[in-house]
């Protein structure tokens, strides 16, 4: 009956012990989730202030080359991992070079926030002589 007994209670620490691994590697792979959501809603806001910036330049290539198109905010919904997100971007258009120059090069800064911090790119880029 003794033996049956501890048997009985190894077999139980066994299963546990099972168990606590288990329970570890569910929690850690559920750990994944949000930090990969982040990163992938850090790459789609990125990758529209980029589309954004450009749209940017483009705009000022084809506008009167002593006038700026202007400072602006501008609100998009991103559709990140099956959800939609809201972001809001504001930029800065700047003359990149000394008045006078052949080709006038501009810059254009996109802001927008992400997990509490202000998130930045610059595009340089020239108009049309």
């Amino acid at each position: 009956m003794k033996r049956i007994a501890v048997r009985s209670g190894a077999v139980l620490l066994e299963i546990i012990a099972g168990l606590i691994i288990i329970l570890f590697v569910v929690l850690l792979v559920g750990s994944l989730f949000p930090c990969s959501y982040l990163g992938s809603l850090q790459a789609a806001r990125m990758n529209r202030a980029v589309s954004l910036a450009r749209q940017v330049l483009e705009r000022q290539k084809t506008a009167a080359p002593a006038t700026a198109i202007g400072n602006q905010t501008v609100d998009s919904v991103i559709l990140v991992q099956g959800r939609a997100a809201h972001s809001a971007y504001s930029y800065r258009l700047d003359q990149d070079s000394p008045a006078g120059a052949d080709p006038l090069l501009w810059k254009v800064t996109v802001q927008w926030e992400h997990s509490g911090k202000i998130k930045e790119i610059q595009l340089v880029g020239a108009s049309s002589p």
